[in-house]
């Protein structure tokens, strides 16, 4: 689902704010992940699955979407499995989880299994490391509806520490996005959540780092550290005291603030994936018909190369699979997957375990976030139960029996979920089956070439370049009902949505590809096969692409190039994947 523009975020959290934070926080996660970089990295053949280069995104643009998501999910809940607020009480709630969004991950900057263990305790450190200061001043003198909120507050009941402080508390509440971090039970404890988040903010990292488990309310935390704190005078009696204090003021800004840390939980669930999944590098993700494994489509630098490597990382697959997962008008949690048909038993039962893990990975989040809750002292009590949302399965159309499958393997997995699935039918399907007018005009306006051709042989040899391996292929076979095409400047290749019938290699520069999910445009160079993602994951376009100046192409029938040309590296032939790459 494609979200709103960033720039209406404005509204929540100003744009000057936003881009700071980005700045400050997300610009340096991923760095290093490049493809020239990895050449050296014995750990990609080791523990792939793992591997920080193969993680689903945690850059800019995640940031982005789970604050559009934020700002989508506040209104699909309110009165429905949140309690009905007046406006500014609302506001407040949106742009507080805003601001919780722009720094829940933060902490993934650290790639290292210790660093993405503590994350989400990472984030709690952020407001009180000196390193957003700036920001907090900015918030503070601001027309926020942060700042409007605890001043409002502070009139009626006073806070035990001064605004700014009470800034900080509110912003490291980022930390419950994680259930690990933060458990679903101490969303609806305030006493409990108090304490967790007293040792969570008053102990160092490096004390989080070196401890092999995550802090819990029952830890013991040393009374120097309290003596030692700078934000307070008395650290037991006020750290985060409006968190269970009795004063109805306070007990209101505690709600809506909890309230806030559940939409960003359940907004970091419901993520973009499917057709616009990318890992944190950049590279896009899908899940293949013939096996049910993952395939990562990695990217050199400067774009001139693409490297098709498939790895057996059942979380990534079953990732990539989700074509889309949000709250519906009921209260209840729906997904919808890509594609339902694989080649073989063994790739169904692949990846139907890959989809199962997923979709109970996001049902603990999004049903757990706003499952236990103190009853509201001034608001009505939400229209749905929480405790009775539900999970609403889509049948793909290719195969509709495979939610059915998913829907049994849940139970295997967890009779509790189990017991709350449902699948149901989506009359006439998601994706067409058939190729978009324009595009099938285009083909059989087309020129047939021969493999055996001079043409067909420099194709191969610029595919081979571009990082395809080529040296298997049989020409005479993989040309066979394939087409020259000719675009003119302006013309549009292919829409963003539209069914991914061919795969498409330029034979000169002139393309620009637009994707969605908020990723930037790019040139493509000659050579390069666009289309790939979306013809092996058997889904729409995740791009619009179109022609800047006249050109040539080839087009080739999806499944043409399933049963042709379609070889990615498996994880053993790292080395000859990245022979591909150029050394410089």
């Amino acid at each position: 689902m494609e979200r709103a523009s960033p720039a209406l975020l404005d509204r929540h959290l100003a744009g000057e704010i936003r881009s700071m934070l980005e700045e400050r926080l997300w610009r340096g996660v991923g760095v290093g992940l490049t493809v020239e970089a990895l050449r050296g990295d014995d750990t990609l053949a080791t523990s792939p699955g793992s591997h920080p280069a193969l993680f689903s995104d945690h850059g800019i643009v995640h940031v982005w979407d789970v604050a559009s998501g934020v700002v989508d999910l506040a209104a699909a809940t309110n009165g429905v499995l949140l309690p009905l607020r007046p406006a500014e009480r609302q506001e407040f709630v949106v742009g507080l989880g805003v601001l919780l969004a722009y720094v829940h991950d933060a902490g993934m900057v650290d790639s290292t299994p210790e660093g993405r263990r503590i994350h989400a305790l990472h984030a709690a450190h952020v407001p009180f490391s000196g390193a957003i200061d700036d920001v907090l001043d900015l918030l503070l003198r601001g027309d926020g509806p942060a700042a409007r909120r605890i001043t409002a507050v502070n009139d009626i009941a006073p806070f035990a520490v001064p605004p700014d402080v009470v800034l900080r508390e509110l912003i490291s509440l980022a930390a419950a996005h994680s259930r690990k971090a933060v458990p679903s039970t101490l969303l609806g404890d305030t006493g409990r959540l108090r304490k967790l988040m007293q040792i969570v903010v008053l102990s160092d990292l490096e004390v989080h780092r070196s401890r092999t488990e995550l802090p819990t309310p029952e830890g013991l935390l040393p009374e120097n550290l309290f003596a030692r704190s700078r934000w307070y005078s008395d650290a037991r009696r006020e750290a985060f005291a409006w968190l269970d204090s009795p004063e109805p003021a306070h007990r209101a800004f505690a709600e809506d603030a909890i309230d806030a840390a559940r939409l960003v939980r359940a907004a970091d669930a419901l993520r973009q994936r499917g057709t616009t999944f990318r890992t944190t590098a950049g590279y896009e993700i899908f899940i293949d018909g013939g096996t049910g494994n993952a395939v990562f489509a990695l990217r050199t630098t400067n774009g001139d190369r693409l490297l098709l490597l498939r790895v057996e990382s059942p979380f990534s697959a079953g990732e990539a699979n989700l074509r889309g997962a949000w709250v519906a008008p009921s209260g209840n949690l729906r997904i919808a997957f890509h594609r339902g048909r694989f080649d073989s038993p063994s790739a169904v039962a692949a990846a139907c375990d890959a989809t199962a893990r997923v979709v109970a990975d996001v049902a603990d989040d999004v049903l757990g976030a706003f499952a236990q809750r103190v009853q509201a002292s001034d608001l009505p009590e939400p229209r749905q139960d929480p405790a009775a949302m539900r999970v609403e399965l889509e049948r793909p159309r290719d195969d509709p029996s495979f939610a059915d499958a998913v829907a049994a393997e849940l139970v295997r997995q967890g009779p509790l979920l189990g017991a709350r699935t449902a699948v149901v039918n989506v009359p006439g399907g998601l994706i067409l089956e058939r190729s978009s007018s324009r595009e099938r005009a285009r083909f059989e306006a087309g020129v047939t070439l021969e493999g055996s051709s001079s043409e067909a042989t420099s194709i191969l040899s610029a595919l081979g370049e571009r990082g395809l391996r080529v040296e298997s292929i049989d020409p005479l076979r993989a040309f066979e009902g394939a087409r020259l095409v000719r675009l003119d400047a302006g013309d549009v290749l292919v829409e963003a949505g539209s069914p991914p019938a061919f795969i498409y290699v330029a034979l000169g520069a002139g393309l620009v590809v637009k994707p969605l999910g908020g990723y930037g445009e790019a040139a493509v160079p000659a050579g390069m096969p666009i289309g790939v993602t979306g013809v092996v994951r058997g889904a729409e376009r995740n791009s619009t692409v179109v022609a800047a100046a006249p050109l040539d192409l080839l087009a080739l029938p999806g499944e043409l190039f399933l049963a042709e040309w379609f070889h990615p590296y498996e994880i053993t032939e790292l080395a000859d994947m990245f022979a591909k790459v150029c050394p410089c």
